[in-house]
């Protein structure tokens, strides 16, 4: 199979690949802990049979001699997964503190520009037959939430071992000769340049719409008031800045996410917010030990990533990141009044749209000659550090347990590229109820960053407290057992509650099932029909457990798709769609294909024994979409992990279908 070989990096890629130095290497990743030990070899195996999925990783940056070109990527025709996986061990007795200073080196030095940019170190030896992996991926090649599409692409939702997938055979073209990749560099960079453009031009009209727009103009301004008034003078470097040294440390905390939830409840808060209270209440703990005189400067400024991704555009322009700043005042004693004040901030800062602003700012250099982006983009971190003092980024996780090789996964920490000048970042990750910082410093300005670690614990505590929160137990999330029955096909048959009928036509006809061998059910609804669509709504707004796992629902709309099975008595494809928004259905219908795939955020399509596996408990549609037992044939997979247990639920109101009377 031949391959398409060049893709030139978007405006913030590029930005990312020229901004590395040895100091400040661009790599971005997770610490995860598994429980058992995962033989190495076997994964090797098994990571090669489906790194094909993401095409990137196959793929390394060519440029032309003297930056005449746009740095490009292009397959590696010497690509070996070998030479990205690494086998350590660590001295007995192998604790966690051995793993956080050889997790610190590890991320130290920049990754292999010869090869792709990325690297899985497979950390052995740890106590309690533990293995550690350190995934470390180039900026330039991924956001925190596309970085979590490599871990889709290893994770299972069951420990059961999948077989290896076949590995396609691909036709790589050789890398072209110095004159070639001159010619094809300015080949490319004319129509990147239209592109480029047009979304110029596109973000100007959305600019141009908010301010036609009284309350949006509103929002602007307010956002833009914000910050000229908090940039009239330059900020005061606070002892977490200085001179980067190269010499990169961790250390990581975690938390109950179901107590993070509790302390914002009632209030007009996020749980981003609550993080950020934690980080700046630890840091002035930290400040206020060393000394330091707020005198001058009584606030942390943080800069805060916001993603701009947009699904049509992901392949042509990359990573889509922008930031707000949000300003933390130190003067504020009362734990609840300091998250409130972060939470009014931020809040101001997200709806004047400034990040997209920000983000047109950090596009136009891309339409300058590519041979001076390199100095354009060396000098920009300058201006980082005369506007903020760290960074501050948020990476929601799935909340239930994954596998990998049939080892469950106990425990991840996500760090992050530090800024020149910034001796820290924090990067906040959510996983299996729990949600955890982890702090990147650099040990030549902050010489240990465990005593802002253990700030952290204290803050939580302490913000826990004022909100009058006590500790709740983790959430147990139970799977199907693995011997559990299979489901009949072509009958009419209760799963867990749900009665399935098959149809002649796919609009309401039932099959000719005897009525003698049909279950006894009160009332029958025809699979996928209309009516068992309105009925679904039913279910799930009428589920208290749905809607509490669900609050946080903003994707809209979802569409299942079960694909034709003349068979079960379904000639032809069918579709419903279900419009959904933090915890309510707000409408649910029946709808063609094409309509299912024009109006929903996400689709999901499968076949018929694939979706009677879902509606009869045996299979989760996101472990099954992992595997390819179903397709996500629109939207993206990361983003729908943060809702593993809200999907639970939307699959236990479909077994309860029957339960209600359909709505004509």
């Amino acid at each position: 199979m031949a391959v398409k070989n060049e893709r030139i990096l978007g405006p913030v890629d590029g930005a990312f690949y020229y901004v590395e130095s040895q100091k400040t290497p661009m790599n971005i990743g997770a610490v995860c802990i598994f429980d058992g030990i995962l033989p190495f070899d076997e994964l090797v195996k098994f990571v090669d049979s489906r790194i094909y999925r993401a095409p990137i990783y196959q793929q390394k940056i060519v440029q032309a001699p003297m930056s005449l070109g746009q740095p490009t990527w292009m397959f590696d025709p010497d690509f070996y997964v070998g030479n990205h996986i690494f086998r350590l061990r660590l001295e007995s007795p192998g604790n966690e503190e051995q793993l956080r200073q050889l997790a610190g080196r590890l991320i130290s030095s920049p990754l292999n520009r010869d090869k792709p940019l990325w690297e899985m170190h497979v950390i052995e030896g740890l106590s309690d037959n533990r293995t550690a992996i350190l995934f470390k991926v180039h900026h330039c090649m991924v956001d925190g939430l596309a970085a979590v599409e490599l871990l889709t692409l290893l994770f299972d939702l069951t420990p059961d071992i999948a077989e290896l997938d076949p590995k396609p055979l691909y036709d790589v073209p050789p890398i072209p000769d110095t004159g070639k990749l001159i010619v094809d560099s300015i080949r490319r960079d004319i129509p990147q340049g239209f592109r480029i453009l047009r979304k110029v031009g596109g973000e100007l009209s959305y600019i141009g719409s908010l301010l036609a727009d009284k309350e949006k103009r509103r929002k602007t301004f307010i956002g833009v008031a914000n910050l000229l008034n908090d940039n009239l003078r330059p900020i005061r470097k606070l002892p977490i800045n200085g001179r980067n040294s190269g010499r990169q440390n961790l250390a990581w905390t975690e938390f109950s996410l179901a107590e993070i939830r509790a302390i914002k409840s009632g209030r007009n808060a996020s749980v981003n917010d609550v993080m950020l209270t934690i980080l700046s209440t630890a840091i002035m703990y930290y400040l206020q030990e060393l000394g330091t005189d707020f005198e001058g400067q009584n606030f942390l400024r943080v800069l805060v990533p916001v993603s701009m991704r947009m699904e049509d555009e992901k392949e042509v322009f990359g990573n889509r990141i922008s930031v707000i700043t949000v300003d933390i005042p130190f003067a504020v004693k009362n734990p609840l009044d300091r998250l409130d004040a972060v939470a009014t901030y931020s809040k101001a800062m997200k709806d004047s749209s400034l990040s997209v602003g920000i983000d047109l700012v950090l596009t136009l250099p891309a339409l300058l000659p590519s041979i001076t982006q390199p100095l354009v983009w060396t000098t920009a971190p300058l201006a980082f550090s005369v506007i903020a003092h760290t960074w501050c980024t948020n990476v929601a996780g799935p909340q239930i347990p994954v596998y990998l090789l049939g080892k469950e996964m106990k425990h991840s920490y996500g760090y992050f590229p530090l800024n020149p000048s910034f001796g820290m970042a924090c990067v906040i990750m959510s996983y299996n109820q729990r949600i955890s910082m982890n702090l990147v410093a650099d040990a030549g300005i902050i010489p240990d960053i465990r005593d802002i670690r253990k700030q952290l614990d204290r803050a939580f505590l302490e913000l826990r407290s004022a909100a009058k929160v006590q500790p709740i137990e983790p959430i147990i999330i139970e799977r199907t057992p693995k011997n559990a029955p299979e489901p009949v096909a072509n009958t009419a048959f209760p799963i867990s509650g749900l009665v399935i009928e098959t149809a002649e036509n796919g609009n309401g006809a039932s099959s000719h099932v005897p009525e003698a061998d049909r279950p006894f059910t009160p009332k029958r609804i025809t699979l996928f029909s209309d009516g068992w669509a309105k009925s679904y709504m039913q279910v799930l707004n009428n589920s208290k457990a749905y809607h509490d796992a669900s609050t946080g629902w903003t994707a809209g709309a979802l569409a299942m798709v079960m694909k034709a099975a003349p068979a079960n008595g379904f000639p032809r494809d069918v579709a419903v769609i279900l419009d959904l928004h933090k915890g309510k259905c707000k409408d649910a219908r029946a709808l063609t294909v094409n309509e299912a795939t024009s109006e929903a955020n996400y689709v999901i399509e499968g076949n018929y024994g694939s979706w009677m596996k879902v509606l009869s408990g045996q299979g989760q549609p996101l472990g099954m979409i992992m595997r390819g037992q179903l397709r996500l044939k629109k939207g993206s997979l990361p983003g729908l992990l943060p809702y593993t247990k809200s999907a639970q639920e939307l699959i236990k109101c479909a077994q309860k279908i029957d339960e209600f009377e359909p709505i004509k």
